[in-house]
């Protein structure tokens, strides 16, 4: 080969290993940018879920904003705990918490029981009593507990407790028919809430999301099944009937004093 064709051979080899060179750096440069694109999607993305998350799970997400204080019975009572309605000082000597079900007929015999005697503490100062109401055991449970949140947040405490021992003293039977919304708005204004008021909320199931994360809060503590009552923060596990649970109960606030 002559000095002519092997220079022009090498040009060519050196024109060709420029430009693999060169597909490879723009190869390079769109991975490059392609990683940074994706990055950006993946932090955008993570970005939007934790607002999902706070937007259905938070503080502000659907809960009762009533924070009004009243007096019933000489005893004041007002919004507590976020999920709770609280009977009484919250410096009390003892926090006796009630988890409980509007259809739970064991419940419902908790509160025939406890009701007076407890209310009793929480006047004389011994005990501040928070009923924290949770959906366990089917729709009416959601429905009837979203109705209460809508009562609280439109009529107040006072009015929510009312409606409260209303849905105990006029318990369906648990596998009976469940009452409907028309009921439960009937008593919503027995409890005293206006009916334009709450008519919208309850239908609609404005706080089922308040419901649901009551649900919750419930199972991170261990809320297995209703009642359960807890004493300064500890459950009361070793009551063997609703008549024990309640002689416990009231036990508990005696030997704190």
């Amino acid at each position: 080969m002559s000095k002519q064709g092997r220079r022009e051979s090498s040009a060519a080899r050196a024109a060709a290993i420029r430009a693999e060179q060169e597909r490879k750096e723009r190869r390079r440069n769109l991975l490059v940018v392609g990683g940074v694109v994706l990055a950006i999607v993946v932090i955008i993305g993570g970005l939007f879920l934790i607002q999902s998350l706070r937007d259905t799970t938070g503080d502000a997400a659907s809960a009762p904003s009533n924070s009004a204080t009243a007096a019933v019975d000489g005893v004041q009572v007002a919004a507590a705990d976020e999920f709770g309605l609280g009977i009484g000082d919250p410096d009390a000597p003892v926090k006796v918490e009630v988890f409980e079900d509007f259809l739970c007929p064991f419940c419902q015999q908790f509160e025939a029981q406890s009701r007076d005697s407890l209310l009793q503490s929480a006047k004389d100062g011994k005990a501040f009593v928070v009923y924290r109401p949770i959906a366990f055991l089917n729709e009416y449970s959601d429905r009837s507990l979203n109705a209460f949140a809508v009562v609280l947040n439109t009529a107040g405490p006072e009015a929510a407790l009312a409606f409260h021992n209303l849905l105990y003293d006029n318990q369906p039977a648990e596998d009976g028919d469940m009452p409907d919304d028309d009921w439960l708005v009937a008593k919503a204004v027995e409890a005293g809430a206006d009916e334009a008021a709450v008519r919208p909320g309850i239908e609609g199931m404005d706080y089922e999301q308040w419901v649901t994360n009551g649900k919750d809060d419930a199972s991170k503590r261990k809320v297995t099944g209703t009642p359960t009552v807890f004493i300064n923060g500890t459950a009361i596990t070793d009551a063997n009937s609703i008549d024990e649970l309640v002689t416990k109960t009231e036990q508990a606030i005696t030997d704190a004093q």
